[in-house]
């Protein structure tokens, strides 16, 4: 859905960024259609964002540091650290009792994969990742600078 917006919203205009990256995310979450839900593990997720994620940074020079771009990258990354932490919780820890991880899990994939839709069709900076960017980056460069 959020592909074909894109796609018709950017018809007339050549900015492509994200309609590139709709296609990328649409392709990605299209494979679980075919995803055997009984033995798929956290592990074939955290493959499949990673995936997802170095395809988006390989194709980076397509667009330019956008909106949309900073919150799909955060939103696979965040995705993936869930991923891992509930693989090694359960297969590596061997827990099977229930406790605010997983609740954390549960909440934080849906909601972070709602955003990641809803950036196509909002492209407003809502959560601030781009001033809580600039403002680590300027941070660090400050820092860089005063101890050299």
């Amino acid at each position: 859905m959020a592909f074909l917006y894109s796609l018709a919203h950017s018809i007339n205009k050549p900015n492509k960024e994200r309609v590139c990256l709709s296609l990328v995310m649409s392709v990605s979450y299209s494979f679980s259609i075919f995803t055997n839900m009984d033995t798929v593990t956290y592990l074939d997720f955290l493959f499949s964002d990673i995936l997802t994620l170095l395809v988006i940074i390989s194709l980076r020079r397509l667009w330019h540091d956008g909106i949309t771009y900073l919150y799909i990258i955060t939103g696979l990354a965040i995705n993936s650290t869930l991923h891992f932490l509930m693989h090694y919780d359960i297969y590596i820890s061997n827990n099977t009792s229930y406790w605010w991880l997983w609740n954390a899990y549960a909440i934080g994939v849906n909601a972070v994969d709602f955003i990641m839709v809803a950036i196509f069709f909002i492209n407003k900076d809502f959560l601030a990742l781009a001033a809580i960017k600039t403002w680590s980056h300027n941070s660090i460069m400050k820092r860089n600078n005063s101890s050299g």
